[in-house]
């Protein structure tokens, strides 16, 4: 036998036993499921849900009082804050913190001011 017969039949062999391997793969991925992973007393909603304590840490930051009816947050300047937004603080309903919509801090008008129009 020629070395180049041999080395085909070898290349031939590795291919045939890589289709052989395939099967017995896919078919153990096919047979997982989420009743297998999971029990079946855990709602659906809970599974792979992101649990996240932002609500609350935001929530412990004290409200930022402003000298002015407009309160300015670029959520800490450079690379790491956000836009620009202006907050209008004197709204219908007075002495009401209002939030920014990017980080969540909480802005209101100090108590006293009037707004200067």
């Amino acid at each position: 036998m020629s070395y180049r017969s041999s080395r085909v039949l070898a290349i031939a062999a590795r291919a045939s036993a890589a289709r052989a391997v395939l099967p017995a793969c896919t078919s153990r991925l096919q047979t997982a499921s989420l009743s297998t992973i999971y029990d079946r007393r855990t709602p659906f909603e809970d599974i792979n849900r992101h649990r996240s304590d932002a609500e609350q840490r935001i929530a412990q930051v004290p409200i930022v009082e402003v000298a002015g009816s407009i309160a300015v947050c670029d959520g800490g300047g450079g690379a790491l804050g956000h836009p620009v937004e202006y907050i209008q603080l004197d709204t219908r309903k007075q002495n009401t913190p209002q939030t920014c919509k990017y980080c969540g801090i909480r802005y209101m008008m100090k108590v006293g001011y009037h707004g200067g129009h």
